[in-house]
């Protein structure tokens, strides 16, 4: 059995992934442009409190979000291969997930504190034992509404407690070496604390992804519509509110999983008339290797080890960034994916899976 070739991968699919890019990008350059130090360096300008409040309105929440949900369907997908090829699959995945871990603990020491792999990865194990089983949403239900509990609860009461980033001091002038040993104190605590403090609402966004893999392709424009509706009417007021306390979003949880249904529905609905977007696939084929480049990118950017811009940033550009960074990823993406067929982290990861023989197994649609 063969990976899956482009011209049976899901275009759509793969496109929102790209779209998530867009959308992560932009959240993440918070923490790359140390945007806590913005104020202190410049003021805080009309601009910048319009920047924060576009930031935590439509991007904060949303696009993690997006991405939980696609990599439970895609761990819901991948598990149907291979049980097809007669395969163990719980034991190739946590193959895969130990990978990811891996490639986490790399990415937060050496690139960006602010990893999201490692508690995918570790949060990806426990919901392994969904696979293969149905769910309600009401039980999915259940593990969003415990997570968003939990985090209004830490906002309020234990945000103190919380792992404090290493100085704006060191991201800002500090030597490559500097800025590493912060982040690895970071990564350390971050993941940990993560996989605590979302575990629940990350585990609820996997187990919706494996519940709509099967399901997915024959939601109606009817239904999606009724996703639009109710996810304005929950997501405008808790976003509205998220936005006037940008520091805290206590409601990101909920207002990220209203936008996010809402900017999917609408991009399935419009998907026919989006030309201008359908080039997104290029990136969405190769994930996690344009992730890592923008981190690797950004890095350079605004770190003190490259051109030191940490700190020198107005937010109301940061959307702006992403969007051009990402249209260039695109460009590259098509680059090498019409030489090579996969992304390189791509490719090492389904060999790691499967082993030197790994191109006659299923990889991930």
């Amino acid at each position: 059995m063969q990976p899956t070739p482009s011209v049976q991968r899901d275009t759509f699919l793969d496109a929102v992934r790209g779209l998530a890019l867009v959308g992560i990008l932009a959240v993440n350059l918070e923490h790359f442009a140390g945007v806590g130090v913005y104020t202190p360096l410049h003021g805080a300008s009309e601009t910048y409190t319009l920047g924060r409040e576009i930031l935590a309105f439509f991007f904060s929440g949303k696009f993690y979000t997006i991405f939980a949900i696609l990599f439970g369907l895609g761990l819901a997908l991948q598990y149907r291969r291979l049980v097809s090829a007669g395969l163990d699959a719980h034991a190739l995945l946590r193959r895969r997930l130990g990978w990811l871990l891996g490639v986490g603990a790399l990415h937060g020491i050496f690139l960006f504190e602010g990893d999201i792999l490692g508690t995918y990865a570790i949060l990806g194990f426990f919901a392994l034992r969904y696979l293969g089983k149905e769910h309600r949403l009401l039980d999915i239900a259940k593990f969003l509404l415990a997570g968003y509990v939990l985090y209004g609860l830490f906002v309020f009461f234990l945000r103190d407690m919380a792992p404090v980033p290493g100085s704006a001091e060191v991201f800002a002038s500090g030597s490559f070496w500097a800025v590493s040993a912060a982040r690895l104190e970071t990564w350390l605590g971050s993941t940990v604390l993560g996989s605590l403090l979302f575990g629940a609402e990350l585990v609820g966004l996997f187990l919706l992804g494996i519940y709509l893999a099967p399901r997915w392709q024959r939601i109606g424009p009817a239904t999606l519509w009724r996703v639009v509706a109710v996810g304005l009417l929950v997501g405008i007021p808790a976003n509205g509110y998220n936005a006037q306390h940008p520091d805290l979003q206590p409601l990101r949880g909920l207002g990220g999983l209203a936008f996010a249904l809402v900017y999917m529905a609408l991009f399935r609905l419009f998907w026919p008339r989006l030309g201008l977007l359908h080039p997104l696939h290029y990136a969405g084929r190769m994930p996690l290797s344009n992730y890592l480049l923008q981190s690797l990118a950004m890095s350079l950017l605004f770190y003190g080890y490259g051109l030191g811009l940490y700190g020198q940033v107005n937010p109301i550009w940061f959307p702006l960034i992403a969007v051009g960074f990402v249209m260039l990823q695109v460009a590259l993406s098509r680059w090498w994916l019409e030489r090579f067929g996969q992304g390189p982290l791509e490719g090492w990861w389904r060999r790691f899976t499967y082993g030197p023989a790994g191109s006659s197994h299923p990889d991930r649609p």
